[in-house]
C-alpha cells in the first residue's frame, strides 16, 4: 500500500509568517500524513494478496542533537488558544537558534507493522518510511522606547 508519513508537518505552520520561521521557547506541534492504516488487496495468478499498514511511531530527529518519539499525534487546530498550548501527544521546543541561512533538517522516520496474508499464509514484518523538511528557528526581541 501506499503509506503515507513521508511529509513531516509542523504547528504552527512557519510559512504563514514574515520571517517563514518559528521561534526558540515556543511549542511546536509535530506530525506526519495520515491516515495510521492503509489496506490493499490484489489478486494475480489466482492468489489473492492482502497487506495492510499500520502506523505505529514516528521518531523526529530535530537537526539540532534532539530526537522525539511519538506513538501518537495530533494535528495543530488553525487557531489554538493559548497560542503556546503545548501538544497534547508529540511536541518540540527548540532551545537554540538555527544559524543563518542553515535551518535545521528536521527527519521524520515513521515506523509501521506490515500484516501479510496470501491463500492460508501470513506474517509480518516492520518498515520505516523517511522524509524531512528544513526549519528556521529564530529569536524575536522587542524594544521598548520611552
Amino acid at each position: 500500500p501506499d503509506t503515507p508519513g513521508r511529509f513531516t508537518r509542523f504547528g504552527p505552520d512557519p510559512s504563514v509568517n514574515e520571517w517563514n520561521m518559528l521561534v526558540v521557547g515556543f511549542p511546536i506541534w509535530l506530525w506526519t500524513d495520515r491516515p495510521t492504516t492503509v489496506s490493499t488487496t490484489a489478486h494475480h495468478d489466482g492468489l489473492d494478496f492482502t497487506l495492510t499498514a499500520t502506523w505505529t511511531s514516528t521518531t523526529f530527529t530535530m537537526g539540532d542533537g534532539n530526537t522525539k518519539t511519538c506513538a501518537a499525534t495530533t494535528i495543530r487546530p488553525k487557531k489554538v488558544r493559548p497560542a503556546t498550548k503545548p501538544s497534547p501527544t508529540c511536541g518540540y521546543v527548540y532551545q537554540t537558534k538555527s544559524k543563518i541561512g542553515h535551518p535545521y533538517t528536521v527527519t521524520a522516520d515513521t515506523h509501521w507493522r506490515i500484516d501479510w496474508s496470501t491463500n492460508g499464509y501470513n506474517g509480518t514484518f516492520d518498515h520505516t518510511y523517511s522524509g524531512n523538511r528544513t526549519l528556521e528557528i529564530g529569536e524575536l526581541q522587542s524594544l521598548i522606547n520611552g
